[in-house]
């Protein structure tokens, strides 16, 4: 394993991404939006794992697979994104956050802090594994782990693509507001994008583990995996549909969190 070409690699991509996040936050600023890093973060996971791609020089099946099947992720994420929230302002949650300190600089500076570079540590920290297979995995073959983790990431996509249609023709029809969304993938999981994220990103960890020592990233997968269920998603977007749909509850009671499966019965 070439340590000195690994060493180089992560800290070029630690850089990449201080450079994008703060060329972001500088945005953020001027356009007084701070959720266009929500529109940006799949955009910088495909820009670093390019960066790490090219500069790790490894080439071969397993880093060229991953490439691909993160710039897939990243093209629909960011297509998504961008057409859901262009147009309709500052996210609620960044707006919220304005009301904790001071307007103008105060302000910037906690954004700085509690938004645009933490988002960048966990993009960087989540791509470890991925950052690693680029560098090692020259001769990495498509053994069973890759098989598994590219059936993994396709289950996720599935998920996390049908679901967000599903949720977006729902959202689109005035006839349904105030309802819950139980139809579809939401009859199993009350979050199959969420779902279908950490998927896509377990898969990809299983097919780097092709490549020697990306295991050791797995530090990645599991503070995503906890991010997105205790912090940024499952749990908060729970709470929050709880007390603006009676519904809701009831709905929580008979459909499964996170993995799919039957609906309980009432």
């Amino acid at each position: 394993m070439h340590w000195t070409v690994l060493s180089q690699t992560m800290a070029l991509t630690a850089g990449v991404t201080l450079a994008l996040v703060l060329t972001l936050w500088l945005l953020s600023i001027a356009l007084r939006d701070v959720s266009i890093i929500d529109m940006a973060f799949s955009g910088m996971i495909a820009i670093l794992l390019l960066v790490a791609y090219r500069t790790g020089g490894a080439g071969g099946l397993i880093p060229g697979l991953i490439l691909g099947l993160a710039i897939v992720w990243a093209v629909r994420m960011s297509v998504y994104l961008v057409h859901r929230n262009w147009g309709h302002g500052e996210d609620p949650r960044y707006t919220r956050l304005r009301k904790w300190t001071e307007p103008g600089w105060p302000f910037h500076w906690l954004s700085l802090r509690q938004v645009f570079l933490l988002q960048g540590a966990v993009i960087w920290v989540l791509t470890a594994p991925q950052q690693i297979a680029m560098v090692t995995g020259e001769r990495a073959g498509f053994g069973v782990l890759a098989a598994g983790g590219l059936l993994l990431w396709c289950l996720g996509f599935f998920f996390e693509t049908v679901g967000d249609y599903q949720l977006s023709r729902f959202k689109a029809d005035p006839a349904r507001r105030g309802q819950v969304l139980d139809t579809g993938l939401w009859r199993y999981t009350r979050h199959p994008n969420y779902f279908g994220e950490l998927c896509q990103w377990w898969g990809l960890f299983i097919i780097a583990l092709e490549a020697p020592w990306a295991w050791c990233g797995i530090i990645g997968p599991l503070v995503y995996s906890w991010l997105v269920i205790n912090v940024t998603g499952q749990a908060t977007l729970d709470k929050k549909l709880a007390r603006e749909k009676p519904l809701y509850a009831a709905y929580m009671r008979r459909t499964s969190g996170l993995i799919p499966r039957s609906p309980r019965r009432e």
